[in-house]
């Protein structure tokens, strides 16, 4: 049974902004039971139907698509266009590589082509810049500004890029549950991407997990969603972690049947409290029970249509000498060593008669001494049988799984809060991320062999990951290091540059006449040394109120780790509040629910707070901490742009917008150091940190931006671009 999870709404949502937050990373983004369970039986029932009729109508449609693809490749300057992204790669450390000699595969593509930094975006965070990447325009008129937006009725953080409704209730019918509806998805990126542009004048394009793609579009040719695709239980991603020790009062072990397994899941993230009472953000805790060498414990699967949640026991028969531990899991047996991951496992959760839930989990031996322990990944949604679309077609994750096997699934799959919080360690997150990466690999290789034209584009993130959670190896005075490794994995991010060579080679070799590649990554990377939590600055300012703060008179002292929520915030007073990384906004009346600042008003606050923050000045370490503060028309053009924050920041290197802010609560104080292995970070002033551009064809721009990638992959197709696209075609010849 699990330890009781803190009723906070608020540290789950920290998850969200860990991928890059990526790991935390949105909480809640499914309904439950019937988003799991409704949607396997509704999926596999029109997935037959769309597989019969896709039978019947495969000859027609492929004779007109070849006549479309024909035509419009004839006017053609590429056959095919493949953009290789790596997601994070920093230009700095590339060079860096290139004068010590070593990536020569980068090398050869830019004395092929050409090599320059990459603009990125405002502000520099993967959903806003990939929405970039894909339809080339600013977050202004593609509507996605960060990895979180705040509820205007109730102040709380809310995923920014996918809305989900839910479905309604279950039918119960004898021992049979029937959903009764279905949940409803939506993408919140607006304007158009690409391939969509591509599809519509006969080019095929293929989507390899490039982020916001979920849920999945309609394509003329097949998609693999990637961030925001939830875990089974709905989250963005909720690791088990079991030990066989209590280490804080005895704990029953978890009952048959349908498991008490968890009290809740708070917006989708569990938040647990450890024995010596710190928080264990995007996990769970559980204690497992002993019978001389055989551990049990239970696994926790998605709602249940009576409620509770659906579980599995899980079974370790240890022998401790030997190291060696023997599981089983639903029906399933495996034998694990040290540092050691198992294969995927695949698992039913069973809801009752036709009433099933497909995940895929994997087992780590985190201790062989006592007390045994070991972790389990989040339950990712089984390729094989998805309990909900994750692909376009449907069928296509279907053919993948049964091709290179099973593979993860959930948008934010590396699992960072994992390795946050200590359940495992730099090892064993390396060796998850680059399998990872292997899987990703074998995908994009299929297709690079199998699709002779048209558009090929897949997002590597092992990139990414490995140096949020390794950049401390690069920075000796960097405050996470203390009481870490600092010398096993010390060429952990030159090692992961050596392998994007090896990837950049291997595409290379596979080139065909009329291929033209582009290697990209959204943005660069820098250390993450002090969070900055812009709510405790604007209550000291008088800009922000608690409910216990006085009418009048001096606000009282806050005592060291206090943390208030939201909920705690008086927005009768309050006239600026931050949520998300990016920026923050004002409490505008018409707008916020409880807004108390006038629409005429706003220019003027804005202007009065960009002037203060332009000189916010960390006294802990003698210097300024902002590098600039923009107002949105300084940034955004196009329709959405008043959807954005209030104010745009950007952070000198070293700073960024602290875990606790980001999901709008109030702390004691400003400053804080980052101690997490979250340790490297890109949320500061986007022009210090630029992606890269290598590119098989020499072009004429001499400061491309990631906006340029969409109306430059349209011109190799011969095709115009549309008027929405801010971005230009970086080739030579005609920018328009």
């Amino acid at each position: 049974m699990t330890r009781p999870l803190a009723h906070s709404r608020f540290r789950v949502l920290l998850t969200i902004l860990m991928v890059c937050l990526p790991a935390p990373a949105l909480a809640y983004i499914g309904p439950g039971a019937g988003f799991a369970l409704g949607g396997s039986i509704l999926f596999g029932l029109a997935g037959i139907i769309v597989a019969i009729g896709a039978v019947l109508l495969w000859p027609i449609r492929t004779v007109i698509r070849a006549l479309r693809s024909r035509r419009r490749l004839s006017k053609a300057r590429a056959r095919r266009v493949i953009v290789l992204g790596l997601d994070g790669l920093d230009p700095g450390l590339v060079k860096e590589g290139l004068r010590e000699g070593r990536l020569p595969n980068f090398r050869r593509l830019k004395d092929r082509g050409g090599f320059r930094p990459l603009a990125t975006v405002w502000p520099a965070m993967s959903p806003v810049a990939w929405s970039g990447f894909a339809t080339g325009v600013d977050a202004g008129r593609h509507n996605i500004f960060d990895f979180l937006n705040r509820d205007l009725r109730t102040y709380l953080p809310v995923l920014s890029s996918t809305r989900i409704t839910p479905g309604g209730r279950m039918l119960k019918i004898g021992p049979f549950r029937l959903p009764l509806g279905k949940p409803t998805i939506e993408l919140l990126r607006r304007s158009k991407a690409f391939w969509q542009v591509l599809g519509e004048q006969g080019v095929k394009a293929t989507v390899l997990r490039v982020p916001i793609t979920f849920p999945p579009e309609k394509v003329d040719g097949q998609m693999l969603s990637a961030m925001c695709v939830p875990d089974l239980r709905g989250t963005q991603g909720t690791f088990s972690y079991y030990t066989a020790s209590d280490q804080g009062g005895k704990i029953d072990a978890a009952s048959a049947g349908v498991a008490p397994v968890s009290d809740e899941i708070i917006d989708g993230v569990a938040c647990a409290t450890s024995p010596d009472g710190a928080e264990v953000i995007g996990g769970v805790r559980n204690i497992l029970t002993r019978d001389g060498a055989v551990y049990r414990g239970r696994l926790a699967g998605p709602e249940h249509p009576d409620g509770g949640l659906m579980s599995l026991e899980i079974t370790a028969t240890v022998d401790a000498a030997a190291q060696r531990a023997v599981f089983r899991i639903d029906g399933k047996e495996f034998a694990l060593g040290p540092e050691e991951n198992s294969d995927w496992i695949r698992l039913a959760f069973k809801g009752g008669i036709g009433v099933t839930a497909h995940g895929i989990c994997k087992v780590r031996v985190t201790s062989f001494d006592d007390p045994f322990a070991f972790y389990v990944t989040p339950v990712h949604i089984d390729p094989e049988a998805p309990a909900m679309s994750i692909s376009h077609p449907p069928h296509y994750a279907i053919a993948l799984a049964k091709l290179h096997g099973s593979f993860a699934t959930l948008g934010l799959a590396e699992d960072t809060w994992a390795l946050n919080e200590r359940v495992i360690d730099e090892q064993a997150f390396l060796d998850q991320a680059y399998q990872i990466h292997e899987e990703r690999r074998r995908q994009f290789f299929h297709v690079l062999e199998r699709q002779r034209s048209g558009s090929i584009s897949v997002v590597f993130d092992a990139t990414d990951r490995i140096q949020h959670m390794f950049f401390r190896y690069l920075d000796p005075t960097h405050p996470a290091n203390a009481g870490k490794d600092v010398e096993r994995h010390r060429h952990a991010l030159r090692d992961l540059y050596d392998r994007a060579d090896e990837l950049v080679g291997e595409t290379l070799d596979r080139l065909r006449d009329g291929d033209v590649l582009f290697v990209i990554s959204d943005h660069g990377f820098k250390t993450f040394q002090r969070g900055v939590n812009l709510n405790a600055w604007l209550r000291e300012q008088g800009y922000l109120f608690l409910l216990s703060d006085p009418t009048d008179g001096p606000l009282p002292e806050l005592e060291p780790g206090f943390k208030a929520e939201p909920g705690a915030i008086d927005w009768s007073r309050t006239r600026a509040y931050v949520t998300g990384l990016g920026g923050f906004y004002l409490n505008v009346k018409g707008r916020e629910a409880k807004g108390i600042v006038e629409p005429t008003e706003t220019d003027a606050l804005r202007d009065e707070l960009a002037k203060k923050l332009r000189g916010l000045r960390d006294d802990g370490r003698g210097v300024q901490c902002m590098n600039a503060v923009w107002i949105p028309r300084e940034v955004y053009t196009g329709p959405y742009a008043e959807d954005g924050p209030d104010l745009v920041l950007g952070f000198k290197i070293g700073y960024r917008t602290g875990w606790d802010a980001a999901v709008g609560r109030v702390t004691a104080e400003t400053f804080e150091d980052n101690t997490r292995s979250w340790s490297g970070d890109h949320c500061v002033d986007p022009r210090l940190v630029p992606g890269i551009l290598f590119s098989s064809e020499p072009f004429a721009e001499p400061r491309p931006a990631l906006v340029d990638l969409a109306p430059t992959i349209l011109d190799l197709f011969g095709i115009a671009k549309p008027a929405w696209m801010t971005g230009c075609s970086f080739l030579p010849g005609d920018r328009s």
